[in-house]
């Protein structure tokens, strides 16, 4: 974890429930924990709502797939962490061999044809977005993937596309095999928030990305406003950031977020001042790119759906 203040908790009452909740389970608290609880009205409280309403919710795509979509996302952006997490848990919901086949070459992998399909879309949605069309949307539709079925896919590529880029950016401690075995129960069973979700209906994502858009980049907090996002927008290719370490690390959040490094981040904590205001901008970048992704897929799904009529 590159950032102390998250590493040890927001505060002593944070530090003393990262101990407990250490020794209660036995291994260290991992870090995807960690950041949602640090600075928990920024980011932690949207980002959980709608990760648990996406991976947990009602959906036509089973538990195990939205978790292999998730491991899919991260081998996308090359994050050992998020890999090696979400396999585990997709391991424990749908058959171990077929996750580990869509892993290696999901082209080459004899998975179900719907979940082939809708992998050949998420690609180009996880890496290149702008080279989406509506001839790709068709194809999925065409298929007999549903279009509420393609915005929860979409969704879950969108959730992950941030945190695989805040598991990179801060530098996430990697478990051991045995770790990883014992969470992923857990979190098959509870999925992504602490204690008990009431989950009602199908998730109304546009919404629940609205909430989270609107509270990482246009409300008050430590960060200016404009800066936030200036960062996301540099996250996704827009302009330049005058200040060179702002820059620099967002572009490299939006287009490689497994190879920042200590000294960019060291240098936006420098800039900033404290690490509560480097952990909005690094948080604000990772946001800006997959919120760029989920608006993309909206538009031309939207265009698609009108055209057809």
């Amino acid at each position: 974890m590159r950032l102390s203040k998250v590493e040890k908790g927001d505060g002593f009452f944070h530090a003393l429930l990262f101990r407990f909740i250490s020794m209660v389970s036995g291994m260290r608290l991992p870090d995807a924990a960690r950041i949602v609880m640090y600075h928990d009205d920024f980011y932690g409280k949207p980002m959980t709502t709608w990760t648990q309403a996406a991976m947990r919710g009602e959906s036509g795509w089973s538990v195990g797939e939205r978790e292999l979509l998730a491991a899919m996302t991260a081998k996308w952006n090359s994050c050992a962490f998020c890999i090696q997490a979400h396999t585990a848990i997709a391991s424990l919901a749908m058959d171990k061999t077929l996750v580990k086949a869509a892993l290696e070459d999901f082209q080459q992998a004899k998975l179900p044809s719907r979940l082939q399909t809708i992998l050949d879309f998420l690609e180009i949605f996880a890496k290149t977005p702008d080279k989406l069309t509506a001839g790709h949307i068709r194809t999925l539709l065409n298929n007999g993937i549903t279009r509420q079925e393609l915005e929860d896919a979409m969704a879950v590529v969108t959730l992950f596309s941030i945190t695989v880029r805040l598991a990179d950016a801060l530098d996430f401690a990697i478990p051991g095999d045995s770790d990883f075995s014992r969470s992923a129960p857990r979190m098959l069973e509870k999925g992504y928030v602490f204690g008990k979700s009431k989950l009602h209906g199908h998730p109304d994502h546009r919404a629940l990305a609205e909430v989270l858009r609107k509270r990482v980049l246009e409300e008050p907090e430590v960060t200016d406003v404009a800066l936030r996002q200036a960062m996301a927008k540099r996250a996704t290719g827009g302009p330049a950031i005058p200040e060179a370490a702002f820059d620099d690390l967002a572009k490299q959040i939006g287009q490689e977020a497994y190879k920042v490094t200590d000294e960019q981040v060291k240098k936006v904590v420098e800039k900033t001042g404290n690490e509560k205001a480097a952990f909005e901008l690094i948080v604000a970048a990772a946001v800006g790119a997959g919120l760029y992704r989920w608006q993309k897929g909206l538009n031309i799904l939207d265009d698609a759906t009108v055209a057809s009529i």
